[in-house]
């Protein structure tokens, strides 16, 4: 296992336990304080677009900053995502007054964001280690039972959500130590901070752009309101919930190799019909559910018809562009993207659980990330 594939295994196997509960505390402790359940899904959901819009105002300094060395990069990108982890444990130990709590809670996402502005792998660093035993079959069902473990001790141990936290807090900052090991490499970055933004807009750049946007609108529905619905049919049960995780992901590894190759097979995989219903029919699907059985089925059809380079990883609740590789300066572009278009997503979400209902919420965004999906498997690759 080289250094790359031991750090990225050690910081898949923390988020994949922490990062979902994590954002199912917040809404749970926005829950407590608001008024209704209502202006909790739209404070999530505006502290989510918080963490995004943080994304991608720094993305173009982390890439310009890239010619400094990725290796400190990434190593600095781990060590804050380890330090939100530790202000949200922190924060619900009370460990300062309860004025101060929503501080710690906006540190925690604002702390996400600057993460995930900073974690760039450079294209080189991942050829070298790339190989045909990489994500093997078994790394991956061990990091989905990370969820059910994650569960199990909310529900089994007194303070289990603080001390998650701080377990995932240094798994996440133990992965930084292979990092020392990588070899330092230096990426070029050739634009300034408000050109990267003339770039983003820039009529040339529009398809890429639109797509990452798109992709962004499916990924917030996918990654933040989707957990929410289910925390809610599991009947806001941190232990039911971490068994549909494991479930769904144990069903979707098992069996997703088996229905790829039977579609390729059949030459269907490049049928834009059968695309297009893989993109939709989740989604719609989603609406319909209503039981912890129902999402497993719903899910493990969605993560086995997905395709595999989509830069989506859901063990790990995480969206990256360029299947989280840095190639180039329209990397950085696809980021912002998707950053905005995970805000968008969660603005139309919190307005409409404001002025109509949370289901009305859910319903709406789940049919834009519909509509955003199909659109994406629309457009000409």
């Amino acid at each position: 296992m080289s250094a790359l594939d031991l750090h990225r295994f050690l910081l898949r196997f923390a988020l994949a336990g922490v990062n979902v509960f994590a954002w199912i505390f917040v809404f749970q402790y926005f829950y407590l304080i608001e008024p209704s359940i209502a202006h909790a899904l739209a404070r999530v959901a505006l502290l989510y677009a918080l963490s995004q819009m943080i994304t991608c105002l720094l993305t173009p300094y982390a890439a310009r900053a890239l010619r400094k060395g990725a290796r400190r990069m990434l190593i600095l990108a781990v060590l804050v995502a380890a330090s939100a982890l530790v202000a949200l444990g922190s924060t619900f130990a009370a460990y300062w007054s309860v004025a101060y709590v929503p501080l710690g809670v906006a540190a925690f996402a604002i702390a996400l964001g600057i993460y995930r502005a900073l974690y760039f792998v450079p294209y080189e660093i991942e050829a070298l280690v790339a190989g045909p035993a990489r994500r093997g079959m078994g790394t991956e069902l061990f990091i989905a039972l990370a969820p059910l473990a994650v569960g199990l001790f909310i529900v089994s141990t007194e303070y289990g959500p603080i001390w998650i936290m701080y377990i995932g807090a240094t798994v996440v900052a133990l992965s930084a130590l292979p990092l020392l090991y990588l070899r330092e490499i230096h990426e070029g970055y050739s634009w300034g901070y408000r050109e990267t933004f003339v770039q983003l807009l820039a009529r040339a750049n529009r398809p890429a752009v639109t797509h990452a946007f798109l992709e962004g609108i499916s990924g917030a529905a996918l990654l933040l309101f989707w957990p929410i619905a289910v925390f809610l049919i599991a009947g806001w049960s941190y232990g039911m919930l971490g068994v549909i995780l494991t479930l769904t992901f144990l069903v979707a590894i098992l069996s997703r190799t088996l229905v790829r190759k039977g579609v390729r097979r059949a030459g269907l995989h490049q049928s834009r019909p059968l695309n297009v219903i893989f993109a939709a029919t989740p989604w719609l699907f989603r609406m319909l559910v209503g039981t912890p059985l129902g999402v497993v089925v719903v899910d493990s059809y969605f993560f086995t018809t997905t395709p595999r380079r989509t830069g989506l990883d859901p063990l790990t609740f995480e969206q990256f562009a360029d299947a989280g590789t840095y190639v180039d300066e329209y990397t950085a572009l696809k980021e912002m993207a998707l950053a905005l278009g995970k805000t968008a997503a969660c603005i139309l979400g919190a307005i409409l659980a404001l002025l109509a209902s949370v289901p009305v919420a859910l319903v709406c965004v789940f049919i834009a990330a519909a509509l955003a999906s199909v659109t994406v498997a629309l457009r000409p690759r």
